[in-house]
């Protein structure tokens, strides 16, 4: 898990700006702490989505209670917590809803599947197939580069002349999108299929 003295360190002047409700203090607070706190994410979850949630969650969190920090004495040590209790969280539902998944689809191969988990596949792949292609196509590449084929968020970067924020915000507003498109076409046993299929890649 995260360790907290790896975290960089956030100035006290920032933590009494951001206490009084200063956005750019907080921004600056985000800039130093984000890149970690999804590193770390996306090392356990696997999944761009959740890793980006569980920092807007983090940092959601601090914002609300922003009132305490000048009494906060290591904010590397308060990140952690919050982070790490955050991700315990995840992985805790991840599991449920895998292990939901695992017995809707029987775990069985393909062909001793019942029609019903068939179906729901079936139309769960379809649909993140029309989902991926109606994205736009700068959108489209980084989430085929970053989901299908592997690449680290800094190599899509590299590869297509990006900054990395810009990358990540590509692919945050390509599955926000995915997501949409998915609720507006799919019934209520797919979504829950889809959810957790991109919980779990």
């Amino acid at each position: 898990m995260i360790a907290s003295n790896t975290l960089p360190i956030c100035s006290s002047q920032t933590l009494l700006l951001v206490a009084g409700g200063d956005e750019a203090a907080f921004r600056q607070m985000f800039d130093i702490y984000a890149d970690r706190i999804y590193g770390v994410a996306y090392t356990y979850t696997k999944s761009p989505q959740l890793s980006e949630e569980i920092v807007q969650d983090v940092f959601v969190k601090i914002w609300l209670k922003r009132d305490t920090l000048p009494a906060i004495r290591n904010m590397a040590d308060y990140i952690f917590i919050i982070a790490r209790n955050r991700i315990i969280n995840e992985l805790r539902r991840l599991r449920v809803e895998k292990d939901y998944l695992r017995q809707l689809l029987s775990e069985e191969p393909d062909g001793f599947r019942s029609p019903e988990s068939e179906y729901v596949l079936k139309e769960s792949r379809g649909l993140i197939a029309n989902a991926i292609n109606s994205l736009p196509p700068q959108q489209k590449v980084v989430y085929q580069l970053n989901q299908l084929h592997g690449l680290k968020l800094g190599d899509v970067a590299l590869q297509l002349g990006l900054s990395r924020n810009t990358v990540r915000n590509h692919l945050s507003r390509a599955l926000q999108s995915i997501r949409e498109y998915l609720h507006e076409h799919s019934d209520e046993q797919t979504i829950l299929f889809v959810i957790i299929f991109f919980s779990l890649h």
